[in-house]
């Protein structure tokens, strides 16, 4: 469903029903760029670094597009009930005091990219929906407050007559008096009287205050330069009463982040470090400085953050996708394994954007011990003709921007819930679906439709998680039974050899011995056949029991209170980095010591990447990549190099450290002094006696010396804007807008965009190893210092 501008008020009770009721909510984004040049992002950046770059960029930009979707269980159905919502947001000035105004910038590829999409920019500027952050807000209400004020103490001065304005007073009041002895409150006509600037209107609302007791209302018209008045009524006075309290705008976005923080539901995203970033600047708070406070102020908003680009990382998931790009997972998760495991999604009714077919009644399978149900359908406007309908199903999907083929329910039956759903007897189980190929009618990257598929994602990983996991439990069970049958059976013998010693009659006895071994011969029966043992009736209503609370119960307890999927709740994915995972519960992790990276210092700027691989070939060098004239990363290749001129067999091998520090003259002197071959060589090669001044680094030695300065950087920083006393000016704030302090708990201050250090700007992203043969000669035959590694 998409709310704009002019419907926002009145479905808002929707919402905040929607909201209060779901059990969790999925969340995305669209924005008008990603980053600046000056704040790209760099594998070795630290997470406060990093966090200091997504912050400057997120002061910059704008959210243009918020997408949410709600997700309801339904005991009734037996499944969630999708509710998403697609807002266009932008920040119109509708009030004088132009509170939601942003000076903001634009990335052209991201622009590009938007269109592509089917991205309306005329709907997004004309329809997109106001915004004010909670200290803009406040904002508001002051200066609405003082204006009122100010209007109060300006009707105590009113303009003295003199022969400028006398004539226009009277002849205003002559027609006032005829229109009133003219007309009838039940009339209703109203009178226009020229004003042609702001003195004459003043005068105007001067007049009916003075001369008519306020029982006239009055309205201006600039553009026409004309004030239209009309009779006083009750209803409008109280209007006029209201207006004059100052409350925040009713037609704000920010409220549904309200919503949602106020009902502490867990919260969803794919890969949203940066959404999460956007949505707190834009809609909430300004962003701190430092990354744990703003860790912290995020916790007070939402205790559970999910993001399923990390959880994708589980080991059950990872094997199971190539790329965990949100359009590939959501292709992913309509296959095997996945299609057929999770709770079963349905669209709520009147929520079609995304529907492919009207509402109605829903087929449940039969349902498979370990297994979920599924059943999602989504929206074709233009749906191919076809006899086969769940084959049409299959292959359709949203028309108007992009494509995407729905996912259907486990028994090939789209299906959707209404307020009152109907269950139908069980269908045969189904086939394994068709793989999903790119449809050029989904409506990827419009923010509400991958709010839902991400929603969609968690809980196909989320079921499938817990499936595989149920099913191991299970063997490990069954293969436990199995084995308290057998020797069940075998105990059961001994105790008849007992018997059979003990009793006197021998009849007896052989009664007793022939139907112990009846017995264990029916149990080793039950136990061959089939590989399975008959379960007890206890066992029997046990399983029962079980399979029942699956289909029924909601699973979401499940989901959240699990602890193996708990170690992938609160962290959030960090694209191309080092350090992939930002824990917003805790600590982050230590970065560790990598043997392969080195940084080498000090080289004389004639040495070039052909010198350096002469200079360390007995470190099998993978590459080296040139950070700036006098600094390169020297990689060391993970794997044994192979017999000369032949490629590696990519065996592991035993590691030669380099040693650290100057490189020295004992080193270097053989390659270029005297008349052997390797001396020969060597100054070939371009070896020289100013090698030895360079300069060997760890990777951890390197990071901690960057860490410092940029700590120190920080530290500088955030000293300069407490001395200042006031947040500093904002690319997106209004430039001629005095600063005003709001009493909220988050901290305020924003860091500038330039703060990282320059040496974390210069490190290179390495690239992975694969045959370093290839990369060394490739890298010899080049001339040019600067491009030969990268």
């Amino acid at each position: 469903m998409e709310i704009l501008k002019e419907d926002f008020e009145a479905k808002f009770p929707m919402l905040q029903k929607a909201i209060s009721k779901c059990d969790f909510i999925s969340m995305d984004t669209e924005m008008s760029g990603l980053s600046t040049p000056q704040n790209s992002h760099r594998h070795p950046d630290s997470l406060p670094t990093r966090y200091s770059k997504v912050s400057a960029s997120a002061n910059e930009f704008l959210v243009v597009q918020l997408g949410i979707c709600c997700f309801t269980w339904s005991d009734q159905l037996g499944a969630y009930e999708a509710r998403p919502f697609n807002f266009p947001c932008f920040p119109s000035n509708d009030d004088e005091a132009k509170s939601g105004e942003r000076f903001f910038a634009s990335q052209s590829t991201s622009l590009e990219f938007l269109l592509k999409n089917h991205f309306d920019f005329n709907k997004w500027i004309r329809h997109g929906i106001p915004y004010l952050t909670r200290r803009e807000e406040e904002d508001y209400i002051v200066k609405k407050t003082e204006k009122e004020k100010a209007f109060a103490n300006s009707s105590q001065n009113d303009i003295p007559i003199d022969d400028r304005n006398r004539s226009f007073i009277e002849s205003t009041i002559v027609k006032i008096k005829e229109w009133l002895a003219s007309t009838t409150e039940l009339t209703n006509e109203e009178l226009t009287i020229p004003a042609n600037n702001a003195f004459y209107r003043r005068l105007v609302h001067q007049i009916i205050r003075t001369e008519f007791k306020s029982e006239l209302d009055s309205s201006s018209n600039a553009h026409e330069r004309t004030m239209t008045l009309r009779r006083m009524t009750e209803k409008i006075r109280k209007e006029k009463e209201d207006a004059k309290i100052a409350r925040p705008p009713k037609l704000n976005l920010r409220r549904v982040l309200d919503l949602i923080s106020e009902a502490k539901k867990p919260l969803i995203g794919h890969n949203c470090f940066l959404d999460l970033m956007q949505i707190t600047q834009q809609f909430l708070w300004d962003l701190p400085f430092d990354l744990d406070d703003w860790k912290r102020a995020l916790s007070l908003e939402w205790k559970t953050v999910i993001d399923t680009k990390h959880l994708a990382t589980h080991p059950l998931i990872k094997q199971h996708l190539d790329n965990s790009g949100l359009d590939l997972v959501d292709k992913t998760v309509q296959r095997r394994p996945f299609s057929t495991v999770g709770p079963k999604i349905v669209m709520a009714k009147n929520y079609d954007r995304y529907v492919i077919e009207p509402v109605k009644e829903i087929e449940i399978a039969p349902h498979v011990p370990g297994n979920f149900i599924t059943g999602v359908v989504r929206n074709d406007r233009n749906p191919a003709k076809s006899s086969d309908a769940p084959a049409a199903a299959a292959s359709n999907a949203p028309g108007d921007a992009g494509s995407k083929a729905p996912e259907v329910d486990a028994t090939s039956t789209p299906a959707t819930s209404t307020d009152t759903p109907s269950v139908t007897k069980p269908a045969a189980a189904p086939a394994d679906p068709a793989p999903i190929s790119g449809n050029s009618n989904a409506k990827y990257h419009e923010a509400g439709y991958d709010a839902f598929i991400t929603g969609q994602a968690y809980l196909r990983f989320a079921g499938y998680i817990l499936k595989e996991r149920q099913r191991m439990d299970d063997e490990e069970l069954e293969h436990a039974r199995k084995k308290r049958r057998v020797g069940s059976s075998d105990g059961l013998s001994i105790e008849a050899d007992a018997a059979s010693v003990t009793q006197e009659d021998t009849n007896e006895v052989k009664t007793i011995e022939k139907a112990t071994e009846e017995t264990a011969t029916e149990d080793m029966d039950a136990e061959v056949e089939d590989g399975e043992v008959e379960e007890t009736p206890m066992e029997k209503e046990a399983i029962l029991e079980k399979r029942k609370r699956e289909i029924m119960e909601n699973p979401t307890h499940d989901f959240l209170a699990d602890e193996e999927l708990q170690e992938y709740y609160n962290k959030l994915h960090v694209m191309r980095s080092d350090f992939p995972i930002l824990n917003l519960a805790g600590p982050d992790p230590e970065p560790e010591e990598r043997p392969y990276s080195y940084m080498l210092r000090n080289i004389h700027s004639s040495i070039q990447s052909s010198t350096l691989f002469h200079l360390f070939e007995q470190y099998n060098p993978y590459t080296f990549t040139w950070a700036d004239d006098n600094t390169a990363w020297f990689q060391i290749s993970k794997f044994a190099p192979g017999p000369p001129g032949e490629e590696s067999e990519r065996l592991p091998y035993e590691l030669k450290p380099l040693p650290l520090g100057r490189l020295g003259e004992e080193y270097v002197n053989p390659f270029y002094l005297g008349d052997d071959a390797k001396a020969v060589q060597g100054r070939n090669m371009g070896v020289i006696s100013e090698a030895a001044n360079i300069e060997i680094i760890s990777w951890k030695q390197w990071y901690d010396e960057k860490e410092v300065r940029e700590r120190q950087q920080r530290d500088a920083e955030r000293a300069q804007r407490e001395t200042q006393g006031s947040q500093p000016q904002q690319f997106r704030k209004n430039p001629l807008k005095k600063p005003y302090r709001a009493p909220f708990t988050p901290p305020v201050s924003t860091p500038t965009p330039d703060s990282p250090a320059a040496i974390a700007a210069a490190a290179p992203v390495f690239p992975n190893n694969n045959n370093n043969n290839d990369i060394k000669t490739e890298a010899v035959v080049g001339s040019k210092r600067k491009h030969d590694g990268e």
